[in-house]
């Protein structure tokens, strides 16, 4: 097949994931369109947060296949002022910069550098205002992954804007992080010192983008259902859900938007065909080329909800629950592993700093 060749991709860029748990980093996200075998897709966000900054670098492969990772590209933060802060390469086209955060007032811009070829994005200007968040979360019973209900967590957001007719664009992306604790397996000898608690963290509904453009309204609070997921013995210890608002500026919140009618366009016979959406990144020497993916400067702010046990209305089933006449070979693979119950998401056995609750 020629590298030219068109073919539909669903990809994952992963905020690369966010990820050690930072607002810095990269959400995971499909991006359906016709494109190009082999087109480059760089993608980054840059914070007013004292946190890693992540950006990824990465092609599009053929149908079906994720991207492939660009490890050799040289990824470098620019500052209007003429400041350059290179990124380290983590491997797989995933690239960090630790220790440097926007600051207000100043523009960047991202240059990235793959097979000679230089790429820049737009310098875009750190946004001045915020809004504030408070969260809050309900347990129901309702169709979610089909037609049938099914009990659902589900995570809103009462959002009260600045008291200015200045124009606000926001963006939130919502993460989970939950206590995994491992089965304690005694053995038959001298037992063994209990094993650390996993805590595993992925996006919750990764595909959904939360937008609002605030230039246009009078309203000052308005509630968002910020995201949705599945009941399941994640809930039986303390989960905590983290909502990062990112206020971007204009260019940003349309290019989100067209990301977000290109992934709900379900191709009925009368709908517009999915087509690639292009961000802020160019080829410095070749205006012809399609570069997918955008480079956004963003003000940050987190906040976080947890639950426990005792919030959740419906049983839950502890699959790890030690009982002296089970042999250890017979516990379930999640109760003796972290990779094993993180099945492919984030996970660690050190608490995050902000892991505190009652």
């Amino acid at each position: 097949m020629r590298k030219n060749q068109k073919v539909s991709i669903r990809s994952g860029l992963v905020f690369a994931l966010f990820l050690a748990l930072t607002v810095s980093c990269i959400d995971r996200l499909d991006f359906v369109g016709e494109t190009n075998a082999g087109q480059l897709i760089i993608y980054g966000v840059f914070t007013t947060t004292n946190e890693r900054q992540v950006v990824n670098v990465s092609r599009t492969s053929l149908s079906g296949l994720p991207p492939r990772g660009v490890p050799n590209a040289r990824v470098t933060l620019v500052s209007q002022s003429g400041g350059r802060s290179p990124y380290s390469s983590l491997g797989n086209g995933e690239y960090e910069l630790k220790g440097i955060w926007a600051t207000g007032g100043n523009s960047y811009a991202l240059e990235v550098v793959v097979d000679g070829k230089v790429y820049q994005s737009k310098f875009e200007k750190v946004p001045e205002l915020d809004a504030e968040d408070k969260l809050s979360f309900a347990f129901d019973s309702e169709p979610f992954r089909t037609e049938k209900p099914e009990f659902v967590f589900k995570v809103f957001s009462e959002t009260r804007l600045p008291d200015t007719k200045d124009p606000i664009y926001l963006r939130w992306t919502v993460e989970e992080t939950y206590l995994w604790p491992l089965a304690w397996l005694r053995g038959t000898g001298i037992p063994p010192p209990q094993p650390p608690p996993c805590f595993i963290s992925d996006m919750i509904e990764p595909n959904r983008i939360n937008l609002f453009d605030g230039s246009g309204t009078s309203t000052r609070n308005s509630t968002f259902l910020m995201g949705r997921r599945s009941v399941d013995n994640s809930f039986q210890y303390p989960f905590f859900v983290t909502v990062t608002q990112l206020s971007i500026n204009r260019e940003a919140y349309t290019y989100w938007e067209k990301i977000k009618i290109v992934i709900d366009n379900q191709g009925s016979l009368f709908d517009i065909p999915p087509a690639p959406v292009s961000g802020n990144i160019f080829n410095v020497k070749d205006s012809e080329e399609t570069v997918l993916g955008y480079f956004e400067v963003a003000k940050s702010k987190t906040t976080r909800i947890y639950t426990t046990n005792a919030d959740v209305p419906f049983y839950l089933l502890d699959p790890c629950q030690y009982i002296p006449s089970t042999p250890d070979d017979a516990y379930p693979a999640e109760c003796r592993s972290c990779e094993a119950r993180a099945q492919g998401r984030s996970w660690t056995t050190k608490a995050p700093d902000w892991w505190k609750y009652d």
